[in-house]
């Protein structure tokens, strides 16, 4: 079993918290350019050819629902998409007292395997099933 420690984060996670943070506070900053805009924007044209959502269908509508507080409208329009909307704006807020406070990084020490990228897929699946389902 691996073991849990603490280590002093690198310069480059350090910048990459810096942009995550940004980036997660221009999105909520940016919330009224997002909705005026979002309409805007084309429909998906793998849904539109086949009558069947992509496996990303509903993103723009979720990642608005997240901007807007909704979080359980967002995982009712696209689970996974809201799932990783909802972890790209804590994990951006999170980072702002990180980084001011200097704390250390949690290792444990885990590596990327085969047996990772088939729960990958299978979660990318299911989501895409519920879509089908439900849109």
């Amino acid at each position: 079993m691996k073991r849990f420690r603490l280590r002093p984060p690198t310069r480059e996670e350090r910048q990459l918290a810096g942009l995550w943070a940004a980036a997660a506070v221009s999105a909520i900053a940016l919330r009224p350019v997002w909705v005026v805009l979002a309409p805007h924007l084309r429909s998906c044209t793998f849904h539109r050819l086949t009558g069947v959502p992509c496996p990303t269908c509903g993103t723009t509508r979720t990642a608005l629902a997240i901007l807007s507080g909704d979080v359980a409208g967002a995982v009712l329009i696209n689970p996974l998409a809201a799932l990783v909307g909802v972890t790209f704006v804590v994990g951006g807020f999170l980072a702002i007292p990180w980084l001011l406070l200097h704390w250390p990084l949690p290792s444990c020490g885990l590596r990327w395997t085969p047996t990772w990228t088939v729960i990958l897929v299978a979660v990318v699946a299911a989501n895409w099933a519920y879509l089908i389902a439900t849109l």
